[in-house]
């Protein structure tokens, strides 16, 4: 068995790292996968920690560090990013003029501004 270094981070909002236990041949995704299912209320494989913390559901936009790689949380699936972008991310969130009303709602946001800019969004 490996320790799997495992941090949550709900950008501007919340952070909590600890270690899950798998097999050496388990790689990131199944560990991200794992770590989605431990973060989500519902899924009856909540961990103790995600329910003593009483914060929300992982989601999109949220981010998954696995053993120093960072993940960052898609409709359908995982985007690899590196820390600059986590960093960036954060700090946007914490600096945007809607943050007042909530670290999520203010994610939301400037996720869609950066995805307008890039011209993902339809339309633009």
């Amino acid at each position: 068995m490996k320790n799997n270094k495992i941090t949550v981070i709900y950008p501007d909002e919340f952070t909590a790292s600890f270690v899950i236990k798998a097999d050496s041949t388990t790689d990131h995704y199944d560990l991200l996968e794992m770590v989605f299912d431990q973060w989500n209320e519902g899924s009856n494989r909540e961990c103790e920690l995600f329910r003593n913390s009483k914060i929300r559901s992982l989601g999109v936009n949220d981010i998954v560090c696995v053993n120093g790689t960072y993940y960052q949380c898609a409709s359908f699936g995982w985007n690899e990013v590196d820390q600059d972008y986590v960093n960036k991310l954060e700090a946007d969130v914490a600096n945007h003029p809607r943050r007042k009303d909530g670290a999520w709602f203010t994610l939301e946001d400037v996720m869609w501004e950066r995805n307008k800019r890039a011209g993902f969004v339809a339309g633009v």
